[in-house]
């Protein structure tokens, strides 16, 4: 196959993608039609390729060799992590946050922590309450305003048992596929936002809660835990993508985030008991969601 040759955009960083494998070319552009923007002309500062030859999938970086997959499906996955990495070395007005983000009424709620922390899982369950999907990985703020912007990449989800209502469904793409870990094959599936899920990327959140979720192994029961605003800006700055780049700045900028929040502790122990916890932390009425679907979220807890 021929070298197919495209330029993005994703925040104001162009890049430039290159591959010889079809498949690949069309899995990034269907993935990523919530994240990306047209190169519009603009020279890329990274030069990313994908080239399949006869044993592997090579990906470099302006040239240097990044990684190697004998298999198509972690190609999407690898790519976005060297995108996001030159992300946090070439944009000096943002801070990138390791966390989850969902809105609602034009206010944000972060999500925050490491991986494993079940920040995709309740970024999924709160979709049943009405919030819009922000990002389930990456919070982005732009430091002129202090507020959190779309980074809308697809949640990444095990298993391909239903996860959203049907309302809710209606506006995010799965596609499914399997991956091999040694001799054991997994479903999994991306939940990638279309229509009225896909978020001006220009738009802005006011973030007015900051929430640090972790699971409760040892009990059923949900709750919330407020924390003072020394204890929110040191969790912050453990989980800044970009915390370097600031140096004394960040904690500056930290503080100025949790002066403008309400910040709790989210220990979960039921997924629909939390999402009602976070649903009555706004200040919405509870609604009703069926407990299928959050259990089918549940039932696999290592999404992040």
């Amino acid at each position: 196959m021929s070298l197919a040759t495209t330029r993005f955009e994703i925040l104001s960083f162009p890049f430039e993608l290159s591959t010889n494998d079809k498949k690949f070319f069309e899995e990034f552009l269907e993935l990523n039609l919530a994240l990306t923007s047209p190169g519009n002309g603009k020279s890329p500062l990274v030069q990313y390729s994908v080239i399949k030859n006869t044993k592997y999938f090579c990906i470099r970086e302006n040239g240097k060799f990044r990684n190697r997959w004998a298999h198509r499906w972690p190609l999407y996955l690898s790519v976005m992590m060297c995108v996001r990495d030159s992300l946090y070395l070439h944009l000096k007005d943002y801070l990138f946050l390791h966390s989850a983000a969902v809105a609602k009424d034009n206010k944000a709620v972060l999500l925050a922590g490491p991986s494993e922390s079940g920040k995709s899982t309740l970024s999924l369950g709160l979709l049943n309450y009405g919030y819009q999907y922000l990002t389930d990985e990456v919070v982005v703020i732009n430091l002129a305003n202090m507020k959190a912007l779309p980074f809308q990449r697809p949640i990444y989800i095990y298993g391909w048992l239903p996860t959203v209502s049907t309302e809710v469904r209606k506006d995010f793409q799965f596609c499914r596929f399997k991956e091999r870990y040694g001799s054991t094959i997994q479903p999994w599936q991306y939940a990638v936002p279309q229509r009225e899920a896909i978020l001006p990327k220009d738009s802005g959140f006011e973030i007015a809660w900051i929430l640090f979720p972790g699971y409760n192994e040892t009990q059923k029961d949900s709750y919330l835990k407020p924390i003072s605003k020394a204890e929110a800006v040191f969790n912050l700055m453990q989980n800044g993508w970009n915390m370097l780049h600031f140096q004394d700045r960040g904690l500056k900028i930290c503080s100025e985030l949790v002066k403008r929040a309400d910040c709790y502790q989210l220990v979960m122990g039921d997924l629909k008991e939390a999402c009602e916890l976070i649903e009555g932390l706004t200040g919405k009425t509870s609604a009703s969601v069926e407990s299928e679907i959050l259990e089918n979220i549940w039932r696999r807890k290592v999404l992040s």
